[in-house]
């Protein structure tokens, strides 16, 4: 099975471009290959069967994805009680769950275990008193430092604490009541070398034999994530890893520990695409040979990654093929840090301007979560789905997109044909099925527009006297975008100010 897996990998981008091609949404905007998550879990299970795998939910908590890997039998790995709430919302058992972030509130750890997780990871003895108290009972693995400087995004020393440290703290956790498993770390994201868990095992060793030492007997150890993706630079095989790993607890534990690790990145990356639209290309001297190639899309709508220009991704454009020169790429906002590579040595082709299309490759990760709200008025980054199977998608499951828009024409806000036209012109080049709509006119102004949609509803509320107007769009499923709806609609309204908001709703009918 497994390299009919890795051959279904290079599918993704073509399937996500298919979606895009015939769709047409606007940009910028990440398109997720669900059938890719499904290929990378079990090339990931099959690579090291031995260990327990928690899914790092921060890397692409889409709930479609947390949906698959539940069903797949994958755990979780979650930062607090909202992550929580969705893995639970979307299927996942609670005991399957790790709360491995090492900086929670006390309240955050009860609700956990009122929920039903029962395993923990800690590094200071505030935490784990507080752990004794809201979780009692309960498996906890202590986190140690280890240097992460050789990773594409390291940790510095956030996380973790000294392996001696570590061994008094797990000795406490039994004196306590709790059931210490073992030690955990993270040598950082994006790890280039099969052979960076080496030093962490090996001190990980060490700490279990304190610990026995001293009557506590430990029979865990979570490796943590930082398995890579393909970027501008490929990385090992994922096989080549595994052996490494392997390896290193052959040869630092007699006996062999429970093994657990959290991949994050190395699950969804391949598996997402963004589309961005060129606003500029400019020149900054004649001296330079530089072009400045400025997208739709910046550090603040979802390429943070690109701080420090850590992470290069793969660009691909129409013109690829043609004659080509240095460029450096920037965000589109008014903040002078938005600038995405300015170092890497990037060439686009010469033909590129204005309104052609740049595809950003790998973007799965750590992208869409990690888009601002509203930097600049600029909207969160869009998200769209392709693959999976018919029930993993749930038509139950919906979206429903809130707007206010103000600046708008009073006389269009009072004009009760032209708000159904455009709401029912805006609604069908948006996908949805539009079965019925109607309209009241209030006195002495204003307008509200219902329409019975198919995959759910829609409405209009204006409010001529003061050039504002609010939209509800509500649908389930997939096969209608409640977002570009929104968006169409905000543009026919021509509204100087937009606000939107997006809520996931509902669940899979089981």
């Amino acid at each position: 099975m497994l390299p009919a897996v890795i051959d279904a990998l290079p599918q993704a981008p073509e399937r996500c471009r298919a979606f895009l091609d015939d769709r047409r949404p606007p940009t910028p905007c990440l398109v997720i290959d669900l059938d890719t998550v499904r290929e990378s879990h079990i090339r990931l299970a099959e690579a090291l069967p031995e260990a327990r795998m928690y899914y790092a939910v921060k890397a692409n908590p889409a709930p479609e994805v947390i949906r698959l890997l539940a069903r797949a039998g994958a755990g979780f790995d979650v930062a607090g009680r909202e992550e929580i709430e969705l893995c639970l919302a979307q299927g996942a058992r609670p005991e399957l769950i790790s709360y491995g972030n090492t900086v929670k509130k006390a309240r955050d750890i009860a609700y956990a275990y009122r929920a039903g997780v029962r395993r923990f990871t800690f590094d200071s003895a505030g935490d784990l008193a507080n752990l004794a108290e809201h979780a009692p009972a309960s498996t906890v693995s202590c986190r140690i430092l280890v240097d992460s400087s050789g990773s594409q995004t390291p940790f510095g020393h956030k996380f973790g604490c000294h392996p001696d440290m570590a061994a008094d703290l797990l000795v406490q956790a039994a004196a306590l009541g709790l059931d210490p498993e073992g030690v955990a770390f993270h040598v950082g994201s994006q790890h280039l070398d099969p052979g960076a868990w080496d030093a962490g095992i090996a001190a990980a060793a060490r700490v279990t034999r304190l610990v026995a030492e001293r009557g506590v007997l430990l029979r865990g150890l979570n490796i943590g994530g930082g398995l890579p993706s393909r970027y501008v630079d490929n990385p090992p095989p994922l096989a080549d890893y595994a052996a490494a790993i392997r390896a290193s607890v052959e040869r630092h534990f007699p006996v062999a520990p429970e093994l657990a690790f959290e991949p994050g990145r190395a699950m969804v990356a391949d598996a997402g695409l963004i589309r961005s639209e060129v606003v500029l290309v400019s020149r900054k001297s004649e001296l330079d040979e530089r072009r400045w190639v400025y997208l739709d899309i910046g550090r603040y709508g979802g390429m943070a990654e690109t701080e420090n220009e850590a992470i290069a991704y793969r660009l691909e454009t129409a013109h690829d093929g043609t004659p080509d020169g240095p460029v450096v790429i920037a965000g589109p906002t008014c903040d002078g840090d938005d600038v995405l590579y300015q170092r890497t040595p990037y060439r686009l082709p010469m033909a590129l301007q204005a309104g052609d299309h740049v595809d950003i490759m790998n973007t799965g990760a750590y992208t869409q979560s990690y888009s601002s709200v509203s930097f600049n008025g600029f909207p969160p980054l869009r998200t769209y789905f392709v693959g999976g199977e018919p029930d993993e998608v749930g038509e139950f499951a919906g979206r429903h997109v809130l707007g206010e828009f103000s600046g708008v024409s009073p006389e269009l806000l009072d004009d009760a044909g032209f708000l159904c036209r455009s709401l029912e012109r805006a609604l069908s080049e948006a996908g949805a099925t539009v079965c019925d709509m109607t309209y009241k006119r209030f006195e002495p102004q204003g307008v509200t527009v219902l329409a019975l949609l198919s995959e759910s509803h829609a409405s209009i509320h204006s409010y001529p006297e003061r050039g504002s107007v609010f939209v509800d769009v509500f649908t389930c499923g997939h096969r209608a975008d409640p977002e570009l709806a929104v968006n169409l609609l905000r543009d026919m309204l021509g509204a100087s100010v937009a606000r939107t908001s997006t809520i996931h709703r509902g669940q899979e009918d089981r």
